[in-house]
Order: C-alpha cells, then sequence, then structure tokens
C-alpha cells in the first residue's frame, strides 16, 4: 500500500516497511528510527502496538524490528555519521516551508506566553536574592507556573491552531501564572529591600520609590509609574503625566538602576533638548519623524548620524490589510498569494498631537481597516533612539491579515533574526525557490537590516510573523482565521513595535538590549522599609553575554545561573556577585555538574562559544 508516516506511528508493518524503503542512507547506517503511539497530545504506545513489534520481529525478508532507546539511536548514528565523509549534512536552518501563520494565529495566547515568561524570569531572580538573603524559597510555587505555561506551550495552543474551548481554558490558566508569579515577585522584592535596608541602617527611614532592573546591564531610562486621582505622585526631577490608550493614566520619570539589581529613585542629571511636536512631524534632538497626508512617515531623518532612513519615494510604517484565504489550512497557514490583494489603510478617523515632552512625544492616529479601527500612539523619547508605534486594535475582521511595512535606505542582502537563544542571517532576495518560499519567517524579539556602517532594527513585545524582501522590513500584526476557531482574535488588541536607527551592525547597535528593553522595562515600586541602595546582585563584564535566568537549584542547594552568548564570539566573561562564592560548578541544561568554575572571591569566570548556552550552579559563602 502507498507509504504514510506521521506524528501517529501505528507500528503497522506497511508503515514499518516503508520507513525502511524510504531510508536513502543505509549506506552510513544500518539502521532507522521508528517512533510509535499515538501522538498529537494523546496516549503514546498501546498493548496491540507492542504486540505487532513483537510479531515483526521475525519476519522473513523484513527489516529487524527492535526496540530501543531514542539517546542510544543518536549515540549510535553520531559514530556512524564521523566515520563516513559522505554523510549528508545541512548547513543553517531548516526551514519549514508551510503552517507559516502559526507564527501570528491567536495573538493574545502569544502575548500571554511572552508576558508570562517575562514575569517568572523576574520572579526567579528576585525568589533567588531572597533566599541568598536568608528568605524561604517559593520555588514550589513558581515551578507549578512553569508547568501552566509549558501545558500552555503544547504545539495546537501556542500555535494558534485550536478550537476556542482550548484559549477560554488558555486564559484562566495564564490569569493563574500571573497570580502565582506576581505573587512571589512581590514578596521577595518586599523581603529583598527590607534586608538590605536594614543591613544599610535604613530601617525606619522615609519610604519612597526603588527602581527594579531585572536585566543583566546598568540601564538608565523612563519609568512609567501608574496613578490613580486627579494628583500624581511627587517623584524628584522632570515628570510627565500621560494617558494609555486604554485610558490610564501614568506619570513619567527618568531613572537608573545596576545590573539586576534596584536602586531609590532620585532627581535625575540627565537632560535633552525640547521635541518639536506638530501634527505631521515630531522631532527630538536624535530623530526626525515627518508625515505624508496619509499619516504615514515619510522622512525619518538621524540627525546625529546624517541618515535618511527611508527608502527614496516611500513611506513607513504603512499598514496594511490584506486577504488571507489559505488553500487548506485557515489557522495554520499564510500562502504566498496573499501579497497580491492589499489594501492600504489611509482612511484617517483622527489625527492629534497628545504628548508635548518633557520626557515623551506623540502623535495619535485613528484608522479605518475594514470593520476594525486601529488607535495608534507615535512616541519619540528624550534620550533614546527608539520610536515606538503603541497600538490598539479592535479588530472584527475575517480572514484578513493585518501587516506593518518599513522600506528601508539601507543596502543589504540579508536579514538577521533573533532566535531562542541567538540570532540567524536570512536572504532579503528571492532568487531560488527556496529563498522565495522564506516570504513570511518567525523571529523573537528583533529583526535587523544593516549595510557597513548603518542600519535599523524592528522590535516588537508580542509578534513573530515577519517578511524580510529587499530593503523592506514586515510584521505581521494580526491574523483573523474562521477555523478552527470561528472567532479566533476578534475582540481588542493591545501591542507595541519599535524602529530602532542604530550606527554599526546589530551588534554595534546593541540591538539585543534593546530588544530586552521594549520587553523588560524598567519597573517603580514603593517601600515602607526605608530605602537603601543601589544594590546589584550580579554584574557582567562582557556586552555578548546575556544572563537569562537566575533561579534557586532544583535539588534545594545552591543557585542556578544560566546564560548565552548573543553575538557568535567567544572569550572570557566575569560575573560578579553581591557576595563571595564558596563554589561554582557548570552544569548541563538539567542542573547536572560538568566541571568546576574558576572562582575568585565575588567573581566566577567561564569560558564562551559562539552562541554557547552556558549554566553554573553555585553556592555564596
Amino acid at each position: 500500500r502507498d507509504w504514510f508516516y506521521t506524528y501517529n506511528g501505528s507500528m503497522l508493518p506497511g508503515e514499518v516497511y516503508g520507513l525502511w524503503n524510504h531510508y536513502r542512507q543505509k549506506a552510513v547506517s544500518d539502521e532507522v528510527l521508528y517512533i510509535y503511539g499515538f501522538g498529537d497530545g494523546g496516549g503514546g504506545p498501546i498493548e496491540e502496538m507492542l504486540e505487532l513489534a513483537r510479531a515483526m520481529g521475525g519476519l522473513p525478508d523484513f527489516p529487524e524490528v527492535r526496540p530501543g532507546r531514542v539517546d542510544g539511536f543518536f549515540e549510535r548514528l553520531y559514530q556512524r555519521a564521523w566515520e563516513h565523509p559522505q554523510t549528508p549534512t545541512w548547513v543553517g536552518e531548516l526551514y519549514l516551508e508551510f503552517h507559516r501563520g502559526t507564527y501570528t494565529s491567536q495573538a493574545r495566547t502569544k502575548q500571554n506566553n511572552r508576558r508570562a515568561e517575562l514575569l517568572m524570569r523576574e520572579a526567579e531572580w528576585l525568589n533567588a536574592w531572597a533566599v541568598a538573603l536568608g528568605g524561604a524559597s517559593k520555588q514550589g510555587d513558581l515551578d507549578a507556573a512553569w508547568k501552566i505555561i509549558l501545558l500552555n506551550q503544547f504545539h495546537d495552543i501556542l500555535p494558534g491552531s485550536s478550537v476556542p474551548l482550548v484559549y477560554e481554558e488558555s486564559n484562566r490558566q495564564f490569569a493563574e501564572v500571573r497570580r502565582i508569579g506576581e505573587g512571589v515577585r512581590d514578596a521577595a522584592a518586599g523581603f529583598v529591600l527590607e534586608k538590605q535596608a536594614s543591613g544599610a541602617g535604613q530601617a525606619g527611614a522615609a519610604s519612597g520609590y526603588v527602581v527594579l532592573n531585572s536585566l543583566p546591564w546598568e540601564r538608565s531610562e523612563t519609568v512609567a509609574i501608574p496613578f490613580t486621582g486627579d494628583q500624581p505622585p511627587s517623584l524628584p526631577g522632570e515628570t510627565q503625566v500621560v494617558e494609555t490608550l486604554d485610558g490610564a493614566r501614568e506619570v513619567l520619570v527618568e531613572a537608573s538602576a545596576p545590573s539586576y539589581g534596584y536602586a531609590p529613585l532620585v532627581q535625575s542629571s540627565a537632560r535633552g533638548a525640547a521635541f518639536n511636536v506638530q501634527r505631521s512631524l515630531i522631532e527630538s534632538d536624535e530623530l526626525r519623524l515627518e508625515f505624508d497626508g496619509n499619516a504615514e512617515i515619510a522622512r525619518l531623518y538621524d540627525k546625529r548620524h546624517d541618515r535618511e532612513v527611508v527608502l527614496p519615494g516611500r513611506t513607513i510604517n504603512q499598514l496594511v490589510l490584506y486577504e488571507d484565504r489559505p488553500l487548506n489550512w485557515d489557522a495554520w497557514d499564510i500562502d504566498a498569494f496573499y501579497e497580491e490583494k492589499p489594501t492600504p489603510l489611509h482612511e484617517i478617523a483622527g489625527w492629534e498631537v497628545v504628548e508635548e515632552g518633557p520626557l515623551r512625544a506623540a502623535v495619535l492616529i485613528t484608522r479605518r481597516a475594514g470593520r476594525s479601527t486601529i488607535r495608534q500612539k507615535i512616541c519619540l523619547w528624550r534620550n533614546s533612539r527608539r520610536i515606538d508605534f503603541v497600538t490598539e486594535v479592535d479588530w472584527q475582521e475575517r480572514q484578513r491579515l493585518l501587516r506593518a511595512l518599513f522600506p528601508l535606505n539601507i543596502n543589504a542582502t540579508r536579514a538577521t533574526c533573533e532566535i531562542q537563544f541567538g540570532a540567524v542571517e536570512r536572504p532579503t532576495h528571492r532568487n531560488t525557490s527556496w529563498d522565495w518560499a522564506r516570504f513570511e519567517v518567525c523571529a523573537h524579539r528583533w529583526v535587523d537590516l544593516s549595510e557597513g556602517g548603518y542600519g535599523v532594527a524592528l522590535l516588537n513585545d508580542s509578534k513573530y510573523g515577519h517578511s524580510l524582501h529587499n530593503t523592506t522590513l514586515g510584521l505581521s500584526l494580526l491574523k483573523s482565521a474562521i477555523h478552527p476557531d470561528p472567532q479566533a482574535d476578534r475582540g481588542m488588541h493591545r501591542f507595541t513595535y519599535s524602529l530602532l536607527p542604530h550606527a554599526g551592525d546589530w551588534r554595534e547597535g546593541q540591538v539585543v538590549r534593546r530588544a530586552y528593553e521594549l520587553n523588560a522595562p524598567l519597573r517603580a515600586v514603593t517601600t515602607s522599609a526605608g530605602v537603601a541602595g543601589p544594590a546589584s546582585f550580579l554584574e557582567v563584564d562582557a556586552d555578548n553575554v546575556v544572563v537569562e535566568t537566575i533561579k534557586t537549584a532544583d535539588d534545594g542547594d545552591g543557585l542556578v545561573v544560566r546564560m548565552y552568548e548573543a553575538h557568535n564570539q567567544r572569550g572570557a566573561v566575569r560575573l560578579t556577585f553581591a557576595r563571595e562564592v564558596a563554589r561554582a560548578v557548570e552544569t548541563d541544561l538539567l542542573e547536572r555538574e560538568i566541571a568546576e568554575a574558576e572562582v575568585s572571591g565575588r567573581t566566577v569566570t567561564v569560558q564562551v562559544r559562539p552562541f554557547e548556552i552556558k549554566t553554573l550552579k553555585l553556592r555564596l559563602a
């Protein structure tokens, strides 16, 4: 019969023989892995499959069927591949030419996942700091929340290809993750601040605001502090009251905090030129934005580097609505022909200046998109080169795709895209069928287009589908499939994406850091324990290394620090802790010890290779 094999392996003779018959590299290895059992989320092997495997074990003129372990198979395969120079190899991304819509479908779930991971990251760090100061560990609560997150990363939930009931339950489960994570985070932060104040002799001092920094580098940026009532809180330095798109009020203030640490909110010495804000123009001391009659950005001038960023004759932040009717799988796919039916969104329902400084300037533009409404606040910051597109969409479309396009004045045949714990280059041309197939690609927090000496990055806080075509970067914002969820993505969405012009390539432009900062802004909290500080739990001396995780060890014996090399570079990195380190070892991802690490006082030194993930387990003195 015709051979067919998917994620369900039924152990039928036709499947087993078909897999062996279609296996072409028998000269390299005389065995092939057959994975059996009910997959796609349910069941595994059953007794009938085991009996079939036993029965096929001695069939004449039939491949030998032998049970075994997956790790053993790959160990043997690895050894045989090394012994055969003709082993076929693939270098680079193995792009799946299928299911491109899963990068965008069910945007709320993707946003919930991004925010949950960020929350857990901050909660684990503060919990570890509290434990180091003698507090009780809440890692068990965090583990329970992680299990909920991992359940929702099942392949039909997070990709957006499940039925409505799944997403109703998923929303409730992510609410539980927020409850657990925020509870642990806030309790741990309170304990740390109280212990630090007591140790510094500040217990009983006046209360105030403290700024928390969950990233491994020192930061100075604008903090948004929510408030209710008529009067904002009294804060040191220049402030600015703003209104969010959902009607809440915030006060902006500039602040600084050390790596993985905190600092009291004090008056900032940073200054910048006043904004020039008009309906069709926003200008800071770094950048100048000019809008055309359709409220699209016709000019972006980088004043520091004397560069025109927009491709001549084009505009950036073009919001375009496309017909999106895949031939086969609605929520799963985006087909290439979607590009043939674009509808630029030029119908403007509102356009006004809403913020004029001193810390941020913004215009608010409202557009109609079919039955939907898009409100977008375009912001420039003092002392920042990031342009934010703070977006609210009341999305009521069916089988439509909303995208933002940025045609850039950059000469590059390849773009760089962030993936988990690293980055990958992809072509911006469509020379071959393989290049053409990459009309939609997946990236995490950023993509970047750079030429010699200059580049532009597109950042996001919860989006994954991107296009890279010639000089245009595109971001898929919302999809509206009608199967298997007839109401997928309908309703209100709020998200932010940003444009970052920079000198040099993505490394010199510190794009990795700027994208992290968009996703994990400085956070101001009040404390009644007295304010001591600033204080840092961990400092890192290498710009190319990101410490992604600080947590208590799974076995309860010490702390775990997980980092990765982000720039495709190698060398030594030194991590300096708040206290002396008694012992440090390198481990694998399961926290099993591999080798002793070099320790000197408060500093641990390790060697990192390009894009390497490195895990340390340590005990503080």
